[in-house]
């Protein structure tokens, strides 16, 4: 959010530059590191550059694109990014498979021609703006920062903590503390006379619905992405690779059909694609609790994941249009700073949120279960995904983990298909029938 106030006062050009640039620097020195202290300082730098970076690449696209094709545009953008999203786990694979003992560090130094190609990029071939909403350092709202941060902080603390053995407790206090204090820092935001979050902009039912849709949405695939590879590779005993393949088809499905839908809603406009997308992964999910149900990979995973991906190609870009669209260009940094937030969370509750539900699950199918009382509470605390050693390593325990593990991803699957039928129903309500220009 800091990233997106920063661009609508500097310059979205700016400051997409400076965070590119931190963003390489960080890299090269994580690159070089000397033990995992500095490393995690040097990751940390690289969350800086990267925070002021990614909410102005969706914003300079927006202000240099005419509404009538911003959602062709974004469609685009949308592919490009589940194309690197894709080739970026690939890419590491083989450099940690090639590179030998220093192949985690060609994985950060492989940013640096990357980086400096997008800033040549951008210096030879994207324009200049100037920011309206101009006003220095000083004007910034730097007490909403630290609240509106601090309070983010403590929720995703508390969420992880709600997945974590014994960590209940902990996560709950966490996870009101956060919050109470985000509730202060809204209060905060609307009294202050240049807030670092215009909560004003909510008040816009597309802009409002989008962002409640986003955390909808996007909380599922990010969970199901997490928890899924841990069912096939740990309790059916699959190969790796069929729980790396089984996100190509995810993959090509949203890098082909985004550009395809963000052609077709500048003319259509955004809500048929928001409430058909979101409801086509909601059926996704039954798909695959189904398969699980069946263990069927070939006939009922991979479908099922193709059919996520399909629902995400109809549905990204017209979403990201859908936000962009909801306010004005000098907002724009800012709205994509707050999406690109609220994409951020949602993933983190589909994976620690969503991971203490599924703990739960998975620990009530074992605990109910005639096994030895002492051998059952051992199951527990390795907890889910864990494999089995030691004295744990039994077939009629393997065999009750696998059945756990089945029982606690199709309830997940259930809860994620409901999730995804309310961002369905949201993206009809909210979003205007007819497009706007």
């Amino acid at each position: 959010m800091l990233g997106g106030a920063l661009g609508d006062r500097f310059g979205l050009k700016t400051t997409f530059s400076f965070g590119i640039g931190i963003f390489t620097i960080a890299s090269l020195a994580c690159a070089v590191s000397w033990d995992v202290e500095s490393l995690i300082a040097f990751r940390a730098l690289q969350g800086l550059g990267a925070a002021i970076m990614i909410p102005g690449s969706m914003a300079i696209i927006s202000i240099n694109t005419p509404r009538a094709e911003r959602g062709r545009a974004l469609g685009i953008w949308v592919a490009a990014s589940s194309i690197a999203t894709s080739l970026g786990p690939l890419l590491g694979g083989v450099l940690l498979t090639y590179g030998g003992d220093f192949g985690w560090r060609w994985i950060f130094a492989i940013n640096l021609p990357f980086g400096a190609l997008a800033l040549i990029i951008l210096k030879n071939f994207v324009p200049r703006d100037n920011p309206k909403n101009s006003g220095g350092l000083g004007s910034i709202d730097w007490t909403g920062a630290v609240l509106l941060t601090v309070s983010l902080a403590l929720i995703a603390a508390g969420l992880t903590y709600l997945g974590e053995l014994d960590g209940g407790s902990w996560g709950i206090a966490l996870l009101l503390s956060g919050l109470a204090l985000a509730g202060v820092a809204i209060v905060w935001e609307l009294k202050h006379r240049d807030p670092l979050v215009n909560m004003r902009l909510f008040a816009n039912s597309g802009f409002a619905g989008g962002n409640l849709l986003t955390f909808l949405a996007w909380s599922g695939v990010g969970g199901i992405i997490f928890f899924l590879p841990m069912l096939l590779i740990v309790a059916w005993k699959l190969p790796p690779t069929y729980a790396g393949a089984m996100f190509l088809p995810f993959s090509i499905m949203i890098a082909s059909l985004s550009p395809i839908a963000g052609r077709l809603v500048d003319r259509l406009g955004t809500r048929k694609f928001l409430t058909i997308g979101p409801a086509i992964i909601g059926i996704a999910f039954l798909v695959m609790a189904w398969a699980i149900v069946r263990q069927d990979y070939w006939s009922g995973i991979l479908p099922a994941t193709m059919l996520v991906g399909i629902g995400l190609g109809l549905s990204a870009s017209p979403l990201s249009t859908a936000i962009m669209n909801a306010v004005d260009d000098d907002n724009s940094g800012a709205a994509s700073g707050i999406n690109n937030m609220i994409a951020r969370m949602a993933n983190l509750f589909g994976v620690a949120g969503l991971g203490a539900f599924v703990a739960f699950v998975y620990s009530k199918v074992i605990q109910g279960s005639d096994l030895d009382t002492d051998i059952a509470r051992l199951m527990v605390d390795s907890g889910f995904g864990e494999r089995l050693t030691g004295a744990l390593y039994q077939v009629r325990t393997e065999q009750l983990q696998m059945v756990a593990m089945n029982h606690a991803i199709v309830a997940l699957c259930l809860v994620l298909a409901a999730m995804c039928f309310v961002a369905s129903i949201i993206g009809w309500w909210t979003q205007p029938s007819v497009k706007t220009n």
